[in-house]
């Protein structure tokens, strides 16, 4: 069988820890002349898994591991808008809404300005009902 054409097409993406290209996708396609005089044609595709081990079409590099996850898979930090997988991501559910994703720095941030607010809170509560007391005493 002689060969006719060959078609090769890969997509791939800039890995930031080894620094090489990453292949996402590769699709081969070979037409070959047959023996009776037929033009025949092969193709294969592979498709490379993404790191959170989800097939879909890709959603982005985590910004903090280098990992490629799918869209599903693949968020954004609430407060700086780095991509971040979901190994790296951190939820807080607000009451009443679907859960929030942060990095690990906003976090910790986070999770600090909602306990100074509840200690603010307590104090307050408590002071206001020591003015209270005071108001039923006379």
């Amino acid at each position: 069988m002689k060969r006719l054409r060959r078609q090769k097409t890969c997509e791939v993406t800039y890995d930031p820890i080894t620094g090489q290209d990453r292949i996402l996708e590769l699709t081969q396609e070979e037409s070959v002349l047959s023996d009776q005089g037929s033009v025949d044609s092969e193709s294969l595709s592979r498709k490379y898994f993404r790191n959170c081990g989800c097939d879909g079409p890709v959603g982005g590099q985590c910004n903090k591991c280098g990992a490629i996850s799918c869209t599903s898979c693949h968020g954004r930090c609430h407060r700086c808008k780095k991509p971040i997988c979901l190994e790296h991501s951190h939820f807080l559910q607000v009451q009443g809404k679907d859960a929030i994703r942060f990095c690990h720095r906003h976090y910790i941030m986070q999770c600090w300005k909602n306990a100074i607010l509840f200690c603010l809170l307590l104090v307050g509560r408590f002071f206001l009902s020591l003015m209270v007391e005071e108001e039923n005493d006379e």
